[in-house]
């Protein structure tokens, strides 16, 4: 299996695009990993194992592809316009960060961050979970970046950190199985939408100042979640405001 995601220009405005390459896949019925050997099923956090060796298993990986004419595609997806965080793989599913230029909800449109969910065999919208801008702007959490961060699968859990520099733990169903697993009361509670298990505000529970956005890929050790804040500078590029 192999996954990339293309920018392109229509006449409308940029979109990515997240395509999945034609070639076997064997999912594994666990993502617990050991470091030195990734497998060649899932892929559930950047670099594949915790040691981010970026070494796959697989064999036979298509060299080219072609979205237009699906040359080595098995299928399309439409993200926003903007996606720095790598998709992960697990469970039968692809987890990954974009913005909202394009937004699968009218009831959550505008600049937003956003974890997106397609299922891995045919690239079927299963659910997302959408976060707005930070107040106080581009020195924390810059216009139509979206979610930077690559998200890690553990069990049936998703952990990310969001452009509002919040560590999240959400149930890898989302609402699809009607079932609320979070001790949080979500607004939203579609089948397309996110449901949280927890969630740990960095700024407001260790005083972070993140430089422009935050960005993350979360590893598991044993039974703690490790983070960066991303905290850094204010605009003049000198100043830290939370040293």
């Amino acid at each position: 299996m192999s996954i990339r995601i293309r920018t392109i220009a229509p006449a409308a405005g940029p979109l990515l695009l997240l395509a999945l390459s034609l070639v076997p896949v064997a999912l594994l019925g666990s993502v617990h990993v050991f470091a030195s050997d990734p497998g060649t099923g899932d892929w559930p956090m950047w670099g594949g194992t915790p040691d981010r060796n970026m070494v796959s298993n697989m064999k036979g990986l298509p060299t080219d592809w072609d979205i237009k004419t699906k040359k080595n595609v098995k299928w399309v997806a439409k993200l926003g316009s903007q996606s720095y965080g790598n998709p992960v793989v697990a469970d039968g599913k692809i987890f990954v960060g974009t913005n909202n230029e394009k937004p699968r909800d009218p009831q959550q449109a505008g600049d937003r961050g956003v974890l997106m969910v397609f299922r891995e065999s045919d690239g079927e919208f299963l659910w997302q979970q959408t976060h707005a801008k930070l107040p106080s702007g581009r020195a924390n959490d810059w216009p139509y970046q979206g979610v930077a961060s690559s998200p890690l699968v553990e069990g049936k859990r998703v952990y990310y950190v969001s452009n509002t520099s919040v560590v999240w733990c959400l149930d890898t169903e989302g609402f699809m199985d009607g079932k609320n697993d979070g001790a949080t009361n979500e607004k939203l509670t579609g089948p397309h939408d996110a449901d949280v298990i927890w969630s740990f505000d960095m700024i407001e529970e260790v005083g972070n100042y993140p430089h422009n956005m935050s960005n993350s890929s979360p590893v598991i050790w044993g039974d703690l979640v490790y983070v960066s804040t991303a905290n850094g500078q204010d605009e003049s590029h000198v100043h830290i405001p939370s040293p």
